[in-house]
């Protein structure tokens, strides 16, 4: 299963990668690029459920697993490649661990490195250093705080979902946290290419920033972080890093502390929904 928007160009290659058999469902949130016909071309047998506005992928989630008829639901992100060994050892990891209410693989980069995809829950990651490269990769599966939402299974008969205040970022923190950490089976690898799910337009970077930021104080007001203190903190930081970058003719970067000086602003005003 997927959520998609303006997910035309990632979803082709999501596609070619997935086995043929296996039963797929698309979340599309009013994808303005084509990408619902790029899906019902390449799989005419997906089930499509199309949105008619934007509702954030959590919601986008929640939709699609309330469709679900099988014991197990695989989350994964249009830019995610899944393959017939990877789906198979996610589903052994969790038919042996039937406790763990999600299973997460060993995520790889584009050019199949591993990635530290898990970490430890945002309230405790502070207390932590910050660099932990020299930390030894594990060599079986083992539990953690949190692991990446690019790519995760849970049973949906649970009734695990995502919380839907979290337009877009940190509800992958949320919902590990409520299910009381994840399984991480580093034996599976699935292949993630990050930030190509959507488009990469300046006002696209501008809104990402923006959730980053706002959704992350939502975390910590949700389960007892400092988040006055963290919310003044962040307007401090990236109202610095924009006047560097504004300086240093950096336009992106600047787009993107903008837009995250913005969305923290927003929290500290008072705004308690997302755009």
């Amino acid at each position: 299963m997927t959520v998609t928007w303006a997910s035309a160009d990632a979803m082709r290659g999501f596609m070619a990668a997935l086995p043929p058999g296996v039963a797929l469902i698309v979340v599309d949130n009013a994808s303005p690029d084509g990408t619902v016909a790029a899906v019902r071309a390449a799989r005419p047998g997906a089930v499509v459920v199309e949105n008619g506005s934007n509702l954030g992928f959590g919601a986008g989630c929640n939709r699609g697993l309330d469709r679900v008829s099988t014991e197990f639901a695989l989350l994964a992100n249009p830019d995610a490649r899944l393959t017939a060994a990877a789906i198979a050892g996610l589903v052994a990891a969790a038919d042996r661990w039937p406790a763990a209410r999600l299973v997460a693989p060993l995520i790889l980069d584009g050019a199949g490195r591993p990635v530290r995809s898990w970490n430890a829950s945002q309230l405790r990651r502070r207390r932590m250093a910050g660099r932990r490269d020299a930390e030894p990769w594990p060599e079986g599966a083992f539990c953690a705080d949190y692991a990446s939402g690019a790519c995760l299974l849970l049973r949906p008969a649970e009734g695990l979902r995502f919380d839907e205040r979290f337009f877009l970022f940190y509800e992958d923190d949320d919902i590990c946290l409520r299910a009381g950490g994840v399984l991480v089976e580093p034996g599976v690898g699935v292949a993630h290419e990050g930030g190509r799910s959507s488009g990469g337009s300046a006002r696209v970077t501008w809104r990402k920033a923006w959730h980053m930021a706002w959704s992350r104080l939502l975390f910590l007001d949700l389960h007892g972080g400092h988040v006055r203190a963290e919310a003044w903190r962040m307007a401090g930081r990236h109202g610095a890093k924009a006047l560097g970058h504004a300086a240093t003719l950096r336009g992106r970067k600047l787009v993107g502390d903008l837009g995250a000086l913005a969305g923290t602003l927003a929290w500290i005003g008072g705004r308690r929904r997302a755009i």
